[in-house]
């Protein structure tokens, strides 16, 4: 009995698992076809923007260019502290517009000269230093409550510590006093007084019928309801206003538009690009528009993929960036696979940059020898695996992880995602769910109508995406990873439904293809054993019957073409599988027909000319422009099989 001990298997390095995680070439089908099909619905895209592009991207559209150039040259950025004991705060005004013009007449109604300036708001000044903030909030209740001169002078003269002719006047004024101003020395209340009739006189008063003048409310409750870091750094800005009047408007302009002191931004401005920023000419932008659909076109048929994808990706960042006031989830999921068919060759497989790849490696064999050589049919068999196509897809896998670890942990914050009311505020939401026909309605109406039935339809529908959101990024990367997927896309398909949100949820299930094992999708592809064969005679010594061949053996990628080479032929023929031999058009319309990828895209023949140019590369022989379409052009002569 042999006891000699199984050799030990070699081991790796622990980072060549890593390296080949990432780094492990990949058949490129895969990447092509997701190219494909991001092509397609990114085409889609571009094409409803034909429509309106005047109202999505125009110079006076719904984002008209004046702000779009406002936004990319003003937009203030803010940088976060690395402390958290420091704390950064910036002056602010209401997010109401009726509020914030109110604050605006305020600061214009300011004093230019600093001196002046100070008199003006001394009072506000004196109330903002006040410890206590209900202390600052009395203060202000108790100007805000003087309407008129008459009343500014009698609370003036109280609070001095004169006497008013009218003594249950004096005694109500005197109630409304803060304690805290009673508590001061004459001097300082007459100096309280003097500040209240500068202040007064600043704010901003509405006249009234009957001749009196109401102060401006908002102004005041603006102050009271700002957290105090925020009001210091608003009173703060009032006090640092420069004096010239066109820088001051300038700040004043800044804080009326984006609500912040531009000193206190990181930066200002985006370093975005659109060629919409630029180009607002009707006509030249549907020139442009024109191009990036071509260009989209050529990306998805995979025609200079290694540039186009490039052009793609920027043009439609540019759309992306013109149009920030409708972006949405669509956008982001766009936007993303673009970038990863950027990275890798996803132009390796299922395009015309594969069939031009084929042709060049048939036709340099061609020349070399004669015949297709070993190293050439390995080359036509299959397209060769690719780091490239393999560090794409596992990008796009991972960042699909965490998307939905993302979307699945920030449900859990949400209340309406404990209790199931998230899954029914959704499909009664007017703006996406088909609430305007009959049967919707009526369907809700009934789920409604029983209780046990809701409830059990919510939490149903917001357990199970909770579940299947959190699961994606751990279990799709187990045996479980088929069951994951389906759930997931069943899920989308009812999403798609339910809000009528088809393009966002295509371009996720798209994503899922990254996540389909090696060669997969090259196998789906693959034409089965009863697929028709051809012959297809040449003379290997005349370099455009040559050129006829490598171009016939490119547009087959199921090996149904056998080439013969023969010396003597006086031109190009193919031999159908019932043993025709034909040329010219009849033999472009049998190979077009009969093979596997040729024959899904024959529509492209209906292009003009595109069938003549093909008959004369396949057939040069042959005089397309003498021979009426239809007709059989005489077969040349064949060498037997």
């Amino acid at each position: 009995m042999n006891t000699t001990p199984a050799p030990a298997l070699p081991t790796q390095p622990w980072w060549r698992g890593w390296s080949d995680f990432w780094f492990r070439p990949t058949d490129p089908t895969t990447l092509a076809f997701i190219r494909i099909s991001t092509g397609l619905l990114v085409l889609y895209i571009h094409l409803t923007y034909s429509r309106d592009l005047q109202s999505f991207f125009g110079k006076h559209g719904w984002y008209a260019s004046a702000f779009v150039d406002r936004d990319r040259r003003e937009r203030p950025d803010f940088v976060s502290p690395t402390s958290w004991d420091e704390q950064i705060s910036w002056p602010r005004l209401s997010d109401f517009p009726h509020r914030r013009e109110a604050m605006m007449e305020f600061l214009r109604a300011v004093p230019g000269n600093k001196t002046a300036r100070q008199n003006a708001i001394a009072y506000l000044d004196r109330a903002n230093q006040l410890k206590n903030p209900d202390d600052f909030r009395a203060a202000m209740e108790f100007i805000r409550n003087m309407h008129t001169v008459d009343g500014v002078k009698k609370s003036v003269t109280v609070i001095e510590g004169g006497k008013l002719t009218d003594k249950a006047e004096q005694e109500l004024i005197d109630q409304q006093i803060p304690a805290f101003f009673k508590a001061q020395n004459p001097n300082d209340r007459k100096q309280i007084g003097s500040e209240i009739v500068a202040f007064w006189t600043i704010i901003p008063k509405t006249p009234t019928p009957d001749g009196t003048q109401i102060t401006g409310a908002y102004v005041f409750n603006h102050f009271i309801e700002l957290p105090p870091d925020t009001r210091k750094s608003l009173i703060q800005f009032i006090k640092e206003l420069p004096e010239d009047d066109v820088e001051r408007a300038q700040w004043l302009d800044y804080m009326n538009y984006w609500n912040t002191d531009r000193r206190v931004t990181y930066r200002t401005g985006h370093a975005g690009f659109s060629v919409w920023f630029h180009v607002t000419d009707p006509t030249q932008m549907a020139l442009i528009h024109a191009g990036i659909i071509v260009l989209i076109v050529l990306f998805t048929v995979g025609l200079f993929t290694r540039v186009t994808s490039v052009l793609v990706w920027v043009a439609c960042v540019g759309y992306i960036h013109r149009t920030q006031q409708v972006l949405f989830g669509m956008d982001t999921m766009m936007n993303i696979l673009l970038f990863y068919l950027m990275i890798g060759n996803s132009g390796a497989a299922l395009s015309i940059d594969r069939v031009i790849a084929r042709y060049r490696a048939t036709r340099a064999s061609l020349r070399r020898s004669g015949t297709i050589d070993p190293n050439t049919r390995a080359f036509l068999a299959c397209p060769q695996p690719s780091v490239g196509a393999g560090f794409a897809i596992r990008l796009l896998q991972i960042h699909v992880c965490f998307i939905y670890a993302a979307a699945g942990f920030s449900k859990l914050k949400g209340e309406g995602w404990w209790s199931g009311q998230a899954f029914w505020d959704v499909i009664v939401n007017p703006e996406f769910t088909p609430m305007n026909t009959a049967w919707y309605e009526g369907l809700l109406r009934w789920i409604a109508g029983s209780k046990p039935l809701y409830h059990t339809l919510c939490t149903f529908a917001v357990w199970s995406t909770l579940a299947i959101e959190i699961c994606i990024p751990f279990l799709v990367w187990t045996k479980a990873r088929w069951l994951v997927l389906f759930l997931a896309t069943a899920m989308h398909a009812v999403i798609g439904v339910i809000m009528g949100l088809n393009l966002f949820e295509l371009l996720m299930i798209v994503m899922y293809l990254a996540f389909l094992p090696d060669r997969v999708i090259r196998d789906r592809f693959r034409g089965g054993p009863d697929l028709p064969k051809f012959a297809f005679a040449f003379n290997p010594g005349a370099d455009a019957q040559a050129r006829g061949a490598a171009l016939a053996v490119a547009l087959d990628v199921d090996n149904q073409v056998s080439l013969m080479p023969d010396k003597t032929a006086a031109g190009t023929a193919v031999t159908t599988a019932a043993g025709a031999v034909v040329s010219g058009p009849e033999g472009t319309r049998a190979l077009t027909t009969g093979l596997r990828i040729p024959s899904v895209m024959s529509w492209a023949l209906w292009i003009p000319g595109l069938f003549g140019l093909l008959t004369r590369r396949l057939f040069p022989q042959v005089d397309v422009t003498a021979a009426p379409s239809g007709t059989k052009p005489p077969a040349p002569t064949v060498a037997a099989k």
